[in-house]
């Protein structure tokens, strides 16, 4: 009950000790005024009177509490005067009694003392009940207080996990439709192993990459980056994939979906938004790559004999400027070749010292594995990044392997 729980807190041990130097303070009061008033009186009866009364009294508030404590107001002040009435009176009757045989003349009988230090029980009882009572309102107003702060802040608890739990099972369900939107199956050409790799930063991404069959002995390699991340990014990733596969044909070149995706990009992105991608086409017969860089992160080619090319040919990025120009380049592959297209979440993972993996280590993980085919490759470089950024991924991280067979069949140059 709250009223057990303040009557507590008032006689703690700290409160009580400044309870009894309340005491002493109203016993040197009624002192000083009897000195100027010139009645006679002794310190120190006055100083036990007080302190016998004083503890009677609030000890005898504490039982008759219930009598006004729940009642509403005016009745609760009404109530409380009539108990510290009967209060006062029965505290002068205690304190006189423990006073009577110790400091009181023969000749006064026990009715005239007890008639007589009735007004300083009453003064007592007063000071010590008016301390209770406004105590007792000051903690039933903070229990009050603390109590409606805490059903608010539960109930701010309980909306933000709801709003949480709801916002979980969205970004769970955009993750799901995400990854329908990603290649399930990587298609392939003769003569050549190709895999793919998704690791998003976070539960969506801004990430894209698709394998797109062009025709007979053709595929279409697009990977992307969209700025941002999150919901937004994903929604974004989710644009520009659907404009992907709507424009991507085996006539159109690289240069002309560039062309035209930023066309559509720009007409619908939100200001200070854009898109890295890097598309290219493969020829089966050629073992020609046909590719635009739109200001997208480089890619690596490592050589059968082990030796390193990066192409640094890279246009403009998508959906900033209307009327950027992009142009075709031309990668010629050979058998043992691996190609490595990646989003900036690989090359920029970091380690506990701010170290990024970079490209050396890219190339230090295709060369470890590049026998092995595409798909080991695939997963050894994934194993290093991970390893290297503790699993802590800053950006989405995204990756296609073109691994070209030692011996390709049906392959001419």
């Amino acid at each position: 009950m709250p009223d057990a729980v303040e009557s507590r807190s008032f006689l703690s041990g700290y409160n009580l000790l400044r309870f009894q130097l309340v005491l002493v303070a109203v016993a040197v009061a009624v002192r000083i005024t009897r000195w100027v008033l010139h009645v006679p009186s002794h310190f120190i009866p006055t100083l036990i009177y007080s302190f016998i009364a004083g503890n009677v009294v609030i000890l005898l508030l504490m039982v008759g509490r219930p009598v006004y404590a729940r009642r509403a107001q005016p009745w609760k002040w009404i109530a409380f005067v009539l108990v510290l009435a009967v209060v006062g009176l029965l505290a002068n009757i205690v304190a006189e009694a423990a006073l009577f045989p110790l400091f009181t003349s023969p000749n006064i009988t026990f009715r005239q003392a007890a008639a007589s230090d009735l007004p300083f029980a009453l003064l007592v009882t007063f000071i010590v009940g008016i301390v209770d009572f406004l105590f007792d309102e000051s903690q039933a107003r903070l229990v009050a207080r603390h109590t409606e702060l805490q059903r608010r802040l539960q109930s701010q608890v309980q909306l933000g996990l709801t709003e949480r739990q709801a916002l979980q099972s969205d970004l769970d369900q955009a993750h799901d439709i995400q990854m329908h939107l990603l290649p399930r199956e990587t298609p392939q050409l003769a003569g050549f192993q190709i895999a793919c790799a998704w690791q998003p930063a976070r539960r969506v991404s801004g990430d894209y990459f698709d394998v797109l069959p062009l025709g007979e002995g053709k595929l279409g390699l697009c990977i992307a980056d969209v700025s941002g991340k999150g919901i937004a990014a994903a929604l974004l990733m989710a644009n520009l994939q659907a404009s992907v596969k709507a424009l991507a044909k085996e006539e159109v070149a690289p240069s002309t979906l560039c062309v035209q995706l930023n066309s559509v990009l720009c007409d619908n992105i939100a200001p200070g938004r854009f898109v890295t991608l890097l598309y290219a086409v493969l020829d089966q017969r050629s073992r020609k790559l046909i590719y635009e860089s739109a200001g997208h992160c480089l890619p690596l080619l490592v050589h059968q004999d082990g030796t390193i090319h990066i192409p640094r040919a890279s246009s403009g990025v998508l959906g900033l400027f209307q009327y950027w120009t992009f142009s075709e380049h031309e990668l010629q592959l050979e058998p043992g070749d691996v190609l490595v297209m990646m989003t900036d979440g690989v090359i920029e993972a970091c380690n506990d010292k701010e170290e990024e993996f970079g490209y050396q280590r890219l190339i230090e993980s295709v060369r470890a594995s590049r026998k092995d085919g595409a798909d080991a490759i695939r997963r050894r470089v994934l194993e290093d990044v991970t390893a290297f950024c503790n699993n802590q991924f800053n950006d989405d991280a995204s990756l296609i392997i073109v691994a070209v067979d030692r011996s390709p069949s049906g392959n001419s140059k």
